[in-house]
């Protein structure tokens, strides 16, 4: 049985990760995870996996912060990212998490599935995420098109 039906959970590792973003006063700018199958036997399972944690660079600007995010994306590996998106809109600061799943076309069918249907997983698993933004080119991750997502 191929593993795309399936659903994964966060588990604590990337929960603690996520309540540390969403404190305001944290130095965390990302969390980066994926999504890892194991099959024994004729059993397949999914489970989320931390993939790593970047740290806000207060010298730099929050678009400079989110291209640094980007040069860590590979082509040959799909993941979750939660950015901690800092922007003006209308005068006001805003602060608010933007999750982006990245689903390169070079990945397997069964991989971009898994990214595809787990999306809605993160969403409730991470309470408090409310805008996303899916991308399989980087040039559709630009720092506009995710202050667009997120506003």
């Amino acid at each position: 049985m191929a593993a795309t039906g399936m659903t994964c959970t966060a588990n604590e590792e990337i929960s603690a990760a996520w309540d540390a973003l969403k404190k305001s006063t944290t130095k965390l700018a990302a969390i980066r995870f994926g999504i890892e199958t194991t099959k024994v036997g004729m059993k397949t399972t999914a489970e989320f996996k931390l993939i790593d944690t970047m740290e806000r660079d207060d010298s730099k600007t929050n678009e400079e912060n989110w291209n640094a995010m980007l040069e860590t994306l590979k082509e040959d590996e799909g993941c979750f990212i939660v950015f901690d998106m800092r922007f003006e809109h209308s005068g006001r600061q805003m602060y608010r998490p933007l999750l982006v799943s990245w689903c390169p076309d070079s990945l397997k069918v069964t991989d971009r599935m898994m990214i595809g249907s787990n999306k809605d997983q993160v969403k409730r698993d991470l309470t408090g995420i409310q805008k996303s933004l899916h991308a399989a080119e980087k040039d559709e991750l630009t720092y506009e098109a995710a202050k667009t997502a997120t506003v």
